[in-house]
């Protein structure tokens, strides 16, 4: 029997876009971009976020952004040492939905409220900037609905998080997220995902042995099979891959009936 997405009941993993599914022109880490994800169904997009000079939450993966401004003129800003008035006025794309400028966490956050996503927040500043996130997805109606990536800032800034946003999830690598590092972390077996994109038998083996919950990440055409076969909690699909197709190619892997 073939699955389609038409007659598919659920799945019961999380199923996030790194940085939002991107096609054509668009531009990782974009409104459009993460609009794109939610037309397509994605549960949850990954996105990551960085503190401006005067402390606002901007979102781009490197430290310092490339674009231009409204004249065209190439430019370029580290975002540690610029006001977010100028960053919110740098394009980085334009696209099939029209200039992206580049994206204050606020508004996709906003995005993810009004679209129904959840969202994976990369704390690109580690503990420096968690508990201003935390406050703002409260503020936002997202509590309860984000993953922090707590980038090896560990159990202390999660436990901070908690304080604010106590139905928060985590997501680290398998080296910082032990049951030793997590012991002070209520119920973290339910809280905390370990990503990993190798999925050898001792390595999965290792995850699982932690309490915590697994994310295959880097999902492609080629890789789905390995991971699916340890029935992952998430799988994060790459801005390169059409998730669409690869969940499709799950279903009709392995029929029910």
């Amino acid at each position: 029997m073939k699955y389609s997405l038409e007659n598919k009941i659920g799945h019961t993993y999380l199923t996030s876009a790194h940085q939002g599914f991107v096609q054509g022109r668009m531009r990782p880490n974009t409104l459009s971009a993460f609009y794109l994800a939610a037309v397509r169904g994605a549960d949850m997009i990954e996105t990551d976020a960085r503190g401006s000079s005067d402390g606002v939450m901007m979102v781009c993966h490197d430290p310092v952004v490339c674009g231009f401004d409204v004249s065209g003129k190439p430019v370029e800003y580290d975002i540690a040492k610029t006001p977010a008035a100028i960053l919110k006025k740098v394009i980085i794309a334009e696209d099939d939905y029209g200039v992206q400028y580049m994206p204050a966490l606020e508004q996709v956050l906003s995005l993810c409220y009004r679209t129904g996503m959840l969202i994976n927040i990369d704390l690109k500043n580690g503990a420096v900037f968690a508990e201003t996130i935390a406050h703002m997805v409260r503020d936002l109606g997202m509590r309860g609905r984000c993953v922090y990536a707590t980038n090896a800032s560990g159990a202390a800034t999660i436990n901070k998080i908690l304080d604010i946003d106590p139905c928060a999830r985590f997501i680290d690598t398998p080296a910082n997220y032990t049951a030793d590092k997590l012991c002070s972390v209520p119920e973290f077996s339910r809280r905390c995902f370990a990503y990993t994109a190798d999925f050898s038998e001792e390595n999965i083996s290792r995850i699982r042995e932690s309490g915590c919950m697994l994310a295959a990440i880097s999902i492609s055409e080629e890789t789905v099979r390995q991971a699916v076969r340890w029935h992952p909690e998430m799988l994060e699909y790459p801005h390169t891959s059409d998730f669409l197709t690869i969940t499709t190619d799950i279903l009709d892997a392995e029929p029910v009936i």
